[in-house]
């Protein structure tokens, strides 16, 4: 594992986008209501996807440990996430509790 270890930092930048593309389609959801909301929610269990906040903060701190992030990978990981919710449209003090959340999991 070691100070260093883990992923490239385009790596790290494709997965923290991800992350922040899923906590967008959480919110997304969470605003629909009845049969669309289901349909949404069924197409994202069918991909696999988290389809809860909670479920996408506990993946995310689980591709830190998967991946062997070492402390300075794991918090421009973090950091890169926060950035990836921001440039998203999460204001910064949500994108500040979603990433004290996974952090807290590592």
């Amino acid at each position: 594992m070691g100070f260093f270890g883990g992923p490239s930092k385009g790596t790290l930048l494709t997965m923290s986008q991800g992350i922040a593309a899923v906590a967008m389609q959480i919110q997304m959801v969470q605003q629909a209501e009845g049969s669309e909301r289901e349909a949404i929610l069924a197409s994202m269990r069918s991909e696999g996807a988290p389809t809860s906040m909670n479920e996408l903060v506990q993946m995310a701190a689980s591709v830190v440990r998967e991946q062997g992030m070492g402390w300075y990978k794991k918090n421009q990981f973090l950091g890169m996430i926060f950035g990836s919710l921001v440039s998203m449209g999460f204001s910064a003090a949500d994108a500040n509790y979603i990433k004290g959340q996974i952090e807290l999991l590592c």
